[in-house]
């Protein structure tokens, strides 16, 4: 507490105090809209990468098609991280913002001042380490998978990531009912033969002909 603080009336600490929690509040929602961002660029990059492999399917190129795929899934590794990281910080934040009674409040403050009571000096050495930001970002996350697993109550429920082989086999479907015009190919037929049978009626209605 400054010497001018100890003027003031409990009606003035009170407004400061109310006024340091509508602050602290708001950089909570600006936090949590950039993680939102996150999520959302994400995945407008998996749809656009999602696309780019159909259209390189089209074409015949299946290594381009499944480079494309790989892309899809690595952001929806990065979707499912990101979501769990908002997820435990959403939680966090409800707990805290549920903190009513002065027990509650002292108590908080209290881990609030324990935590930021660190050494200027080494926290600054650490920072221009770059060579220790990956190895800090794998302890991050392995905090944040546990907090996530306490979450949900020890029960993981994480969505299956499909692997690369079931979203080309995805991809080619979409393809063969696209090049096909919705009229399907006939049974028996493999995934290949269908997408060839489609680019075939295609290529005849281009050149003129009646494509049967």
């Amino acid at each position: 507490m400054s010497f001018g603080d100890m003027f003031k009336s409990t009606k003035e600490r009170e407004r400061e105090r109310q006024r340091e929690q509508y602050r602290a509040t708001m950089e909570v929602e600006r936090a949590k809209q950039n993680l939102n961002g996150q999520i959302e660029a994400q995945r407008k990059q998996r749809d656009a990468a999602w696309k780019r492999a159909r259209d390189f399917l089209r074409d015949g190129q299946k290594q381009a098609a499944q480079r494309e795929l790989n892309a899809v899934r690595m952001a929806e590794v990065r979707i499912a991280g990101l979501e769990k990281r908002s997820f435990v910080y959403t939680q966090k934040a409800t707990s805290l913002e549920m903190a009513k009674t002065d027990q509650e409040f002292a108590k908080a403050l209290s881990s609030l001042n324990s935590a930021i009571n660190v050494d200027a000096g080494k926290v600054i050495d650490t920072m221009t380490d770059v060579g220790m930001s990956m190895a800090e970002q794998d302890s991050i996350t392995s905090v944040i998978e546990g907090e996530y697993a306490k979450d949900m109550n020890g029960l993981e429920q994480s969505d299956a990531i499909p692997s690369v082989d079931e979203m080309m086999a995805n991809l080619e479907k979409e393809v063969v009912a696209d090049v096909s015009g919705g009229a399907g190919i006939k049974a028996g037929n493999d995934i290949a033969a269908g997408i060839g049978e489609g680019r075939r009626r295609l290529q005849e209605l281009m050149d003129g002909k009646d494509g049967k």
